[in-house]
This record gives C-alpha cells, sequence and structure tokens, in this order.
C-alpha cells in the first residue's frame, strides 16, 4: 500500500521509522515463538491425555500380538519407553494398527504422537510429508523370500518374475530401481496391505515375496506351520535404517524421542539392566549417575523428571534386553544381532553421550 501514496516511502518520518522497526521485531520475535509453542504442544498434549499413542504395523516381533493377545515387539517396547520417560508409566500407550500408506497422514494431522511400524528413514519422507525421522532402533536390508520349491535360489533367478511387495513403501521403490539396474525385468504385485501382500504369496500369485529381512523373518516364524516351506536368499538389496517418525514441527518432542531411544543403548554400553539399574552409586560417572537417577542436573532434558532416564531402563530395560526378548534369542525369530550391534562388538549403533 506504501508504494501507491507518492513519496510515502521517501518522506517517513524518525517516529515512522521507529514504529516500523518495532513491527518488523514484533514479527520476528513472533515467528522465533512459534516454533517453541508448537514444540510444547505434544508434551502437553500427551500429559494431559495421559498416554502415548503409537502407530505400529502389526509385524510379529515389533507390533505383533503377543501370545497373551495384546501387541508386543521392539516398537510397542519403544512406545512404553517414551511413555516411561514422559509420565513415569510404561504401560502408559495407546497403541494403533496403521499402514505405512497412512501413518504419516495420522502423525501429521496429530492422531497419533510417533509412528513406528518397521519405518525406515528417508530424505522424501523427512522433505516433504511434515514428519521427521528420529533415529534407527534397528538396521536392516530389504530381502526376497520364495518358497522352497522354488529354482529361484539368487537375485539373478528372478528375471521375468512377480513379486509382491506393499505398495507405497520404499520396498517398492527399490525393486524398481533393482529391476531397471539389473535388467530383471520384475512384474511388481503392488498391494495396499502388508496382509494381503502375504495372502497373494500363499496363492502363488508371486513367485516371490520382498520385503525387510527381518519382517520376512518374523512372516516365516509366525505365518506358517512349517518355516521350511519357504527360503530367505541371500542377497540385500538396500539399506533400511528402521525407527521412529514424530511431527515435524516438534523440535522439543523430536530430542525427547531421541534421547529415550539413545538412553538404552547408553545403559547397555555401561551394563546397566533393567535390575541393576537402581544400584548405582553416588561415585559413578555423570552418564551413570543419569540413568541411575542420581544425577542432580535437573535439566538434562527439559520438561521431564530428573529420573526419566531411570523411569527408562527400570522398566523397559536397556537395548540388548529389549532386542532379545523381542526379536532375538528369547524370542519365537531368533534373530542374530547382527548391525543392531553396539560398535565396540562390530554393529552400527555408536550412541552419543548422555549428558
Amino acid at each position: 500500500m506504501l508504494a501507491s501514496i507518492p513519496g510515502a516511502c521517501a518522506t517517513q518520518t524518525g517516529e515512522g521509522v521507529a514504529a516500523m522497526r518495532k513491527l518488523m521485531a514484533g514479527i520476528a520475535l513472533g515467528c522465533m515463538l512459534l516454533p517453541g509453542l508448537a514444540a510444547a504442544a505434544t508434551l502437553d498434549e500427551v500429559r494431559a491425555r495421559g498416554s502415548v499413542r503409537c502407530a505400529i504395523d502389526g509385524t510379529a516381533g515389533f507390533g505383533g500380538l503377543g501370545q497373551d493377545g495384546r501387541p508386543s515387539g521392539l516398537d510397542v517396547e519403544f512406545c512404553r519407553a517414551v511413555a516411561a520417560a514422559t509420565l513415569g508409566d510404561a504401560d502408559a500407550v495407546e497403541l494403533e494398527r496403521i499402514n505405512t500408506a497412512n501413518k504419516f497422514g495420522a502423525l501429521a494431522r496429530g492422531e497419533i504422537d510417533i509412528a513406528f511400524g518397521m519405518a525406515t528413514g528417508t530424505l522424501r519422507r523427512d522433505a516433504t510429508m511434515g514428519v521427521r525421522f528420529v533415529t534407527p532402533i534397528f538396521h536392516d536390508g530389504q530381502a526376497l523370500m520364495v518358497w522352497a520349491d522354488s529354482a529361484i535360489n539368487r537375485l539373478g533367478d528372478a528375471r521375468g518374475r512377480r513379486v509382491c511387495v506393499q505398495g507405497g513403501t520404499t520396498s517398492a521403490d527399490n525393486l524398481d530401481d533393482v529391476s531397471r539396474q539389473y535388467d530383471l525385468e520384475l512384474t511388481l504385485v503392488a498391494t495396499g496391505s502388508s496382509e494381503e501382500r502375504l495372502n497373494r504369496f500363499l496363492r502363488r500369485e508371486c513367485e516371490l515375496i520382498s520385503g525387510d529381512r527381518a519382517e520376512l523373518a518374523s512372516l516365516r516364524a509366525t505365518r506358517t506351520p512349517d518355516p521350511a516351506r519357504w527360503r530367505i536368499l541371500d542377497e540385500t538389496l538396500s539399506r533400511e535404517p528402521l525407527g521412529p517418525y514424530v511431527a515435524a514441527a516438534d523440535e522439543q518432542w523430536f530430542t525427547i524421542v531421541r534421547w529415550v531411544i539413545n538412553a538404552t543403548l547408553v545403559a547397555e554400553v555401561h551394563g546397566l539392566t533393567a535390575a541393576r539399574v537402581g544400584q548405582v552409586g553416588d561415585g559413578a560417572p555423570a552418564e551413570v549417575r543419569l540413568l541411575g537417577g542420581r544425577s542432580e542436573d535437573d535439566s538434562s532434558l527439559p520438561g521431564l523428571s530428573p529420573r526419566w532416564a531411570f523411569n527408562v531402563v527400570s522398566q523397559v530395560g536397556n537395548y540388548a534386553q529389549i532386542f532379545e526378548r523381542t526379536v532375538g534369542r528369547d524370542s519365537p525369530l531368533r534373530l542374530e544381532r547382527g548391525h543392531n550391534r553396539l560398535w565396540r562388538d562390530g554393529g552400527l549403533f555408536f550412541p552419543p553421550p548422555l549428558r
């Protein structure tokens, strides 16, 4: 509007300039405050509701039903860990089964607080979907599974074959890339859900089924009376760092979820289990005191109790305990830790200092 008034820009008084500067400063301050206001929203809502809402996908070992008929698995345990940190009660969770195609929209709309469900961290999701990948809780790779009587023994044998894959996932994108790269001429049979993908494979409408290796191992261990009927091929087709997503605008919630996960890894580094974490003495190193609830620093994770990390480890355990009881040697899947070991054991987990 100023440009339409002759001489307006040239004849502004000193008072006018000062007023304009105050206005611009106010706008800038508002812009800086808005992220902070948004950041507090999820934690405030969680406390008002009394529960943490997490999306899971129903995969056995990650978010499927346990022997008691209740959801259990790696994703469920990390949802419980966040509840322990924020509410002091690991059981204060609401779990909803949502497939990959819908969970990011549900997260962006505020219908859930955290999206789990064997979700791969990718550039496109972070940059375009209003969500943010937190950190890996499981390092995996995509694989192919066939019937035991199949003549397909390696990727090259799959040329021209039909592959069942869930649409809207990184698995579908990766298969498309692999097919072009190696001139395999694969026919992708994209399904709307993981259940439909499995059913079509069971009806032999596809000669192969594809997904993350751990997911295929889960299917083989829990969805057939004879796991020997299916074979997982040796080739790994992709890198799949799997972990939770949160709303992109909520910096505080992102920080909370990230450090809850890191706390389970640091606890393993120091050999602190659910049973031992309460035995930490005052002379222990700083991050051990924090894990043991003995730290005098109540600002380690703003907005949470000084005992947040103790609540996580005492109620849910360290990473090794979580892994072994959900997908490892104490579970039906009996997966090896592999890449999911600590760096000192040859794995990929190298947690930052908890201080």
